[in-house]
């Protein structure tokens, strides 16, 4: 990590702060979302499909009437298949630069930039470490260690980078999803109600006519008819429901923020870029006010007692770094050389880093950016 004077810094891609640990970027560059590592991200997301999926047609749509049983299968098989494949399409895609997927040897371990040769990453639209020439919206993601072709940001959810190849099949897997969700929240609802109305409008499947027991339901019907107590039904409809809503708050949020970023016509790395600039100039404008150069003035009055402990030291380091809500670890260069990387874990207060794939709030998108929550400084 690079500090500069006063309050600029940046994340050079040649090593990372984390948890006050150096990690260097991957050596070998990563072709697309399988290549090695998986991300416990991507784990989690597959897991969260496959068990909704078994949960919404193996045990909730087999529990409406006939008619709009076979509704259910249709819309919802169709959301859930269109979803499966787009997913699938933008974790398998390679978004790279043209000239890094036509002559990059991705077998290859790539070099560790020098700073000491070359002040960025890209100069003059040629990348450094990828040794060839790219275009102008190209940036050098350091989780994939390579050039990524209009890049937007790192997800680690598909665990690839998205880019102007795969953006689309990504907008596609968001928007799906959340539909997906929504679907699975009218059968709930709709089961919820006629439970509590008429709970023998939920048991037409002719394998119930030889249940006698009103507290037995069947689960995963027609095929493998498995006999549970009323209870676990419940409990299982009620997991179901909370991730499914824990999903859609997330998942909503970043559909909407997409939208407004095609709208704009804007990436998220250019809409974080347009962000922190704007803060940056906010704060050098409060900096010119009399009494924040009073405030100034006690803070320099305390150095000498700051730098006579380890605590001191660490309080006058973070004078010199602002925060704001972003996804990315970026240095960004007046000729156009940038580095960029997206991170979705909690921040800690030993990094600048990100870690958790989080977009900005709806309310953000129509007000002002809250510059504490934001790690993203533009260096001279």
């Amino acid at each position: 990590m690079d500090t500069r004077s006063g309050s600029q810094c940046s994340v050079t891609p040649e090593a990372i702060l984390n948890n006050e640990q150096l990690v260097l970027p991957p050596r070998i560059s990563r072709v697309n979302g399988w290549s090695l590592p998986l991300h416990y991200f991507q784990v989690v997301t597959w897991a969260v499909f496959v068990g909704l999926s078994s949960a919404t047609f193996g045990i909730f749509i087999p529990l409406l009437p006939h008619v709009w049983k076979y509704i259910a299968y249709v819309v919802t098989g169709g959301i859930f298949s269109f979803h499966l494949v787009v997913h699938l399409i933008a974790s398998c895609i390679d978004p790279a630069d043209s000239n890094v997927r036509l002559k990059k040897n991705y077998s290859q371990p790539m070099p560790i930039f020098d700073r000491s040769k070359h002040a960025h990453v890209i100069q003059n639209q040629f990348c450094h470490l990828c040794r060839v020439t790219v275009n102008k919206k190209t940036k050098h993601c350091i989780s994939c260690n390579k050039c990524v072709s209009g890049f937007d940001h790192h997800c680690k959810w598909i665990n690839n980078c998205v880019g102007s190849r795969n953006y689309w099949f990504f907008f596609s897997t968001v928007a799906s999803a959340t539909a997906g969700m929504l679907c699975l929240i009218a059968v709930l609802l709709y089961i919820l109600v006629q439970y509590l109305v008429n709970p023998g409008v939920l048991r037409t499947d002719p394998k119930y006519e030889d249940v006698k027991n009103t507290n037995t339901w069947l689960l995963f019907l027609p095929l493998f008819p498995v006999q549970v107590q009323t209870l676990i039904v419940v409990i299982i409809g009620m997991l179901v429901l909370l991730l499914d809503l824990l999903g859609l708050v997330h998942l909503g949020q970043l559909l909407i923020f997409h939208i407004y970023l095609k709208a704009k016509k804007m990436t998220t790395f250019e809409y974080l870029i347009k962000t922190c600039k704007e803060e940056s100039s906010k704060h050098q404008a409060v900096r010119k006010d009399p009494y924040m150069q009073m405030e100034e003035g006690f803070l320099q009055q305390g150095d000498g007692a700051l730098d006579s402990s380890a605590q001191g030291v660490k309080a006058k380091s973070s004078l010199l770094i602002y925060k704001c809500p972003c996804h990315f670890c970026t240095s960004v260069n007046p000729d156009g050389g940038s580095t960029a990387r997206e991170a979705d874990d909690a921040p800690s207060t030993s990094t600048l880093g990100f870690e958790q794939c989080k977009f900005p709030s709806i309310s953000s998108l129509f007000s002002a950016p809250d510059i504490s929550k934001v790690s993203l400084v533009l260096s001279k």
